[in-house]
């Protein structure tokens, strides 16, 4: 990494401090966890020790810690392709190494009830980052021992993960069929689900295209772990996801330890 005291437009990194993200060398480990909310950094990081919360800079909020015994950061990526982006591209730039991202989605299949897991093992979609990096011939695949070793430990926690095709947005509203007004009985799909649905994909996201194309990239070790807060074909929406945010943590964070012994 250019480590210039004066930061330049095309690099503009100063003292080794990024633009963006709130920290700079030495403060990422290698395992990072990439939840979308900054708010889910502050609910998670009451699980690790040792913590140093380097704060929060735009949506982007970090804190590094250790769980059972191994060094973690845990990073937000805000809302969609571009800011996540944004973080993957620092944090590997900071020393990341294995990245795992950890958030919601929607299912699209009744059979995936609201409170379960997903662990995608390829995304499609339709966000112009991900659109971006194909043009480089980076397809949004996720590492597969890294992806197998989520499922693994999901298992072992008696919590269970679907594996599947993930479909990932810019759009949550028109892109995911919402209603654009509050008017929801003379507001028609767009059609887009029924879209995913016939390439195979078993849920729907932001942000889990843009990790696995983006961290391959990088050269990172990639793979994502979705907790399910709505079901779009029961219409179902979890209302307290708190827990299924913290098993997020605990799946991951022994995934990641599995990863490490194989």
């Amino acid at each position: 990494m250019a480590d210039s005291a004066k930061p330049t437009a095309r690099l503009p990194f100063s003292g080794g401090r990024p633009p963006h993200l709130p920290c700079g060398p030495g403060d990422v480990a290698e395992d990072v966890l990439v939840p979308g909310d900054p708010d889910r950094v502050a609910l998670l990081r009451d699980m690790l020790t040792d913590v140093q919360d380097f704060g929060r800079k735009r949506e982007f909020a970090l804190v590094t810690g250790v769980y059972e015994g191994r060094q973690l950061t845990i990073c937000s990526s805000g809302i969609g392709g571009p800011s996540t982006e944004i973080a993957l591209v620092e944090l590997a730039m900071l020393g990341a190494k294995r990245v795992i991202r950890i958030g919601g989605c929607s299912a699209l299949v009744p059979e995936i009830p609201t409170g379960d897991y997903i662990v995608p093992h390829i995304a499609t979609g339709m966000t112009g980052v991900a659109a971006l990096y194909a043009e480089h011939g980076h397809l949004p695949e996720a590492d597969p021992a890294l992806a197998s070793a989520l499922e693994n430990s999901a298992e072992v926690l008696g919590l269970g993960a679907h594996r599947g095709m993930i479909a990932s947005t810019d759009s949550y509203y028109l892109g995911q069929d919402r209603p654009l007004t509050l008017d929801v009985v003379d507001s028609p799909d767009a059609g887009y689900l029924d879209r995913f649905l016939a390439e195979g994909a078993i849920g729907v996201e932001m942000e889990s295209q843009v990790i696995l194309a983006v961290g391959r990239a990088l050269g990172l070790r990639a793979a994502c772990l979705l907790g399910v807060h709505g079901n779009r074909a029961t219409d179902n929406w979890l209302v307290d996801y708190e827990n299924t945010q913290r098993n997020l943590l605990r799946i991951a964070g022994r995934a990641l330890a599995l990863d490490a012994c194989n």
